[in-house]
């Protein structure tokens, strides 16, 4: 290495700090190739381009043969599930095979999910690029942001470990001193900053040379240009808990006008349900993100807050791989005003292959695979605490603690039922029940809103809203039949 470019480039980083700008490179099977398909007006760095992802300064010291993660702080590992720029999952080839939850110590790349970055996506498609191959045709291996062997420690979640992503892509079972470090790559490359490196004083100078160097050669993040990854389109990435905020203003307020009102949006989140043509999304924000603290991750065990949406699906049948509670989803659509379903996302597109299609949803975890930092939800609270001012929940799923009794209802014309209903004490609730389908009894009748009245109910769905002549009408939303069960008298 330089020491001489290593100290300007250093300085470079110091006098430009952490401005974010954003761009578009493609990659190339090289770490010391830059993307051929850059704006031509893009200023070329003078400087001689240095590859400290395969300098000597940036190799393992360790050998990972024969050592455990859990108890070694390094092993040898296969991919489980490669989740964005920064996270992964992986388990060990052998010894304990329990799941290493990884989150990329000495980086930051910018967030793909929920709440979306310029360049989130592009990070999150080099990293999972890199960690496929390495898994198909070479060695990755795990280890903590420390150079001696020792048992690794959780972070603040209690569930995730800071980890060094060390990896091979061309070579099976590669000798300790021929991986390179995929944290540092992502650096390089321009799709990181480099952040809170302290804790190791190795590899700290290299990581701030490395991005002081993708800045001054104007690679992806630093590079001025549109993100290729990032919709800029005719689809506006939103995040839900911008348009729930949105929505809890119009209901403190009729005549507001939502900000996302017949605007086309994209969105992601996890399918809480399906019915009648309708499919409920819900995501969870942290604190960092925005979200108000009052709810917590039940498996990051972040505090922050949900947030979630229903979108009409079409009157056509729609491919259960969108359907599937526990689904991780993005969708396109226009932002509307319902008066049945509330504020809600109509117009989306939901073919079975729709790589073709930018409009198409696409499924971005399956339900089996969205098991941790996206799974389901599902609020428990008592009928006292779902009111009308209490927005912890609005498009989520809930379940009540206590019964409740309907007292009333009324079918539409196409035998859909909205029933009215008071808890134990007698108290009628702020809230009423829709059915948005044919709710059948054992013997398969059709049950209409007479059928129900003065019985007593355990109760769970989607907690939603609709809006009529300016008035504000909760309910809680059923998906299936198991959602509303008669408690026996």
């Amino acid at each position: 290495m330089k020491k001489k470019l290593f100290t300007s480039l250093l300085a470079l980083l110091l006098l430009t700090g952490c401005g974010r700008t954003s761009s578009v490179a493609e990659e190339t099977s090289s770490v010391t190739e830059t993307s051929s398909t850059q704006s031509s007006e893009q200023e070329t760095s003078s400087v001689e381009h240095v590859d400290y992802v395969n300098s000597a300064d940036a190799k393992l010291l360790m050998d990972y043969q024969g050592k455990d993660f859990y108890t070694d702080g390094i092993g040898q590992v296969e991919l489980v599930t490669a989740i964005d720029g920064d996270t992964a999952h992986f388990k060990q080839t052998s010894g304990n095979t329990e799941k290493i939850k990884s989150r990329f110590y000495g980086i930051d790349t910018p967030e793909s999910t929920g709440a979306i970055e310029e360049y989130g996506h592009a990070a999150s498609e080099f990293t999972k690029a890199k960690l496929m191959e390495a898994s198909e045709n070479g060695t990755i291996v795990v280890s903590g942001p420390f150079d001696t062997y020792s048992a690794p420690e959780p972070d603040s979640t209690g569930s995730r470990y800071l980890s060094l992503i060390w990896i091979n892509t061309t070579k099976k079972n590669a000798p300790f001193n021929e991986l390179v470090l995929l944290n540092l790559w992502v650096v390089q490359e321009g799709y990181s900053w480099a952040k809170n490196v302290g804790d190791m004083p190795r590899l700290a100078d290299i990581f701030y040379a490395a991005e002081a160097q993708a800045r001054a050669e104007k690679l992806n993040l630093f590079s001025g240009q549109p993100d290729g990854w990032t919709n800029h389109g005719d689809y506006e990435d939103v995040s839900l808990l911008d348009i729930k905020h949105e929505v809890e203003k119009h209901l403190a307020d009729t005549t507001y006008v939502n900000a996302y009102a017949n605007k086309n949006v994209r969105v992601y989140g996890t399918v809480t349900g399906y019915a009648n043509n309708t499919l409920y999304l819900q995501q969870f924000f942290t604190e960092e993100q925005g979200g108000d603290g009052s709810a917590v991750n039940p498996y990051t065990k972040e505090k922050g807050e949900y947030a979630g949406i229903n979108i009409f699906t079409g009157m056509g049948a729609t491919a259960s791989k969108f359907t599937t509670v526990g689904t991780y989803l993005s969708v396109c659509g226009t932002a509307v005003n319902s008066d049945t379903f509330g504020f809600q996302i109509t117009d989306a597109s939901f073919i079975r292959f729709p790589e073709d299609d930018e409009k198409a949803a696409r499924v971005i975890l399956s339900a089996s695979e969205n098991i941790e930092d996206y799974v389901l939800y599902e609020f428990s609270m008592s009928t006292g605490e779902l009111t009308n001012d209490n927005y912890a929940a609005l498009y989520s799923p809930v379940t009540l603690t206590d019964t409740v009794t309907v007292t009333r209802g009324y079918t539409s014309d196409d035998n859909y039922v909205t029933l009215y209903v008071k808890d134990s004490s007698g108290n009628q609730l702020p809230f009423g029940i829709y059915i948005p389908f044919f709710y059948k009894d054992d013997a398969n009748n059709i049950l209409k809103a007479e059928d129900f009245v003065g019985k007593t109910y355990n109760l769970k769905g989607v907690y939603s809203f609709h809006e009529t002549s300016g008035k504000i009408y909760y309910q809680v939303v059923l998906r299936d039949k198991t959602d509303l069960v008669e408690v026996a008298a």
